[in-house]
């Protein structure tokens, strides 16, 4: 009993300090998975790296690879600087067109981090200029990133669904990614247009607001050089490659990054510093950890404590709930999701049923329903280039981010547990 005992410890430990140090908790999920496995559970080195997610790590880092040279090498600042003339001047629809910017970036390969990494110094800017309140520009941006992070061709949804399939769940990428989207738009457009959207998506900018916004709006649209048309190119064959032929996409998403390097389109020491390896290290040293928690008998342990706050018809509540509060303070792709997804199916076991694939889906969108926070990296990125009270906005999106962990909670329950829509 006592090793089971240290592993429930040690996730805990690992998680309580991704919530409050700096120390990159997959590092610590390492450390303590090998002194576990080797010391507690007689295991032998080899034994505990075969827990080590290879293909995982290949994947994300190959997708991170290719969208970093497109990153690098301005290929996606100068896509962002064309669509955002489609609001055609009128300041309130500016959120809603960097809302489906971020949305449908993310949802190419750039995830949510990329996309709103990319974005957020052009939203805020623009959202000065326009007199457009600064919130509620962070708040559709970030929104529009977290649309779409479980898309399979972005890195957090490359987690997820890797994850899910060692549950035996394949194919549901797509349906996730459908899942995070509807949560994500709903909450964003409600919030818009109840806090301020709908009054000035009505209303007429002076004749100062429309030459300062065009100033602005002109100044981000650079031409297309042969560098960016070559990027363009290789990424528009991945998705063809990767949709029609069903091929793995973190081979076709690697020798696309090997291409694009041969092409010389972008410095390649940038795009290889840029690259989150704090993120990958998370995921997979966390990954490794709850795969000796389950070689050991910890996972039914950590089961036990989440089952005790549940039941069946209250499973998604309590999941999108407890997501959420975790992922406020510590990552999501790399800690929440690591730690939750592989105790699902014990978890029904223990409960006496439920729907595996709307548990899982009440896990991906509690955990990212939060991700507004400034405490997150989506929050902070729009906090950083903000300009005027940021003050105000970091109370603003702090409270906002705190309270989508009852909504996520609502919204799981209503969704998941009452209309079952989530399998």
């Amino acid at each position: 009993m006592l090793i089971p005992l240290l592993s429930v410890a040690a996730l805990l430990c690992a998680i309580i300090l991704s919530m409050w140090s700096r120390l990159n908790v997959g590092l610590l999920a390492l450390v303590l998975a090998y002194g576990l496995g080797v010391l507690g559970a007689k295991m032998t080195l080899r034994q505990v790296m075969a827990g080590f997610p290879v293909p995982l790590f290949l994947t994300v880092l190959a997708l991170t690879l290719l969208f970093g040279h497109a990153q690098v090498n301005g290929t996606l600042g100068r896509v962002a600087g064309y669509a955002v003339q489609l609001a055609r001047g009128r300041p309130g629809l500016l959120p809603l067109v960097f809302f489906g910017l971020a949305a449908s970036l993310g949802t190419l390969g750039a995830g949510n981090i990329g996309a709103v990494a990319m974005l957020a110094p052009v939203a805020m800017a623009v959202a000065y200029e326009a007199d457009i309140p600064p919130f509620l520009m962070a708040l559709l941006v970030a929104c529009g990133g977290n649309a779409a992070s479980l898309s399979p061709l972005a890195p957090t949804g490359v987690i997820a669904n890797d994850l899910m399939g060692r549950l035996g769940l394949h194919g549901y990428g797509w349906w996730n990614y459908s899942h995070c989207l509807l949560a994500h738009t709903s909450v964003a457009m409600s919030g818009y247009l109840l806090l301020g959207g709908a009054k000035l998506i009505r209303q007429k900018p002076s004749d100062e607001q429309n030459a300062r916004l065009a100033q602005l709006l002109a100044s981000h649209r650079q031409p297309l050089q042969a560098r960016h048309v070559m990027t363009l190119l290789v990424l528009l064959s991945v998705l063809v490659v990767v949709s029609v032929a069903k091929v793995e996409i973190g081979a076709v998403a690697l020798g696309a990054a090997v291409l694009l390097a041969v092409l010389r389109v972008s410095d390649e020491e940038e795009v290889l510093r840029n690259l989150p390896w704090g993120t990958i290290l998370m995921v997979c040293g966390m990954t490794c950890l709850m795969g000796i928690l389950e070689r050991t008998g910890g996972i039914d342990l950590f089961t036990w404590l989440i089952e005790k706050m549940s039941t069946k018809g209250t499973a998604p509540a309590a999941i999108g709930l407890s997501t959420g509060l975790l992922s406020a303070y510590s990552s999501s792709s790399g800690v929440v999701l690591p730690a939750f997804l592989p105790i699902l199916p014990k978890l029904v076991q223990k409960l006496g049923g439920g729907d595996l694939v709307a548990l899982a889906n009440s896990v991906n969108v509690g955990a990212h329903l939060v991700d507004v926070s400034p405490l997150s990296t989506l929050g902070a990125l729009c906090l950083a280039n903000a300009q005027g009270d940021t003050d105000k906005l970091y109370r603003q999106l702090l409270a906002w981010g705190l309270s989508m962990a009852l909504v996520g909670a609502v919204y799981c329950q209503v969704v998941f547990g009452i209309l079952h829509l989530g399998s």
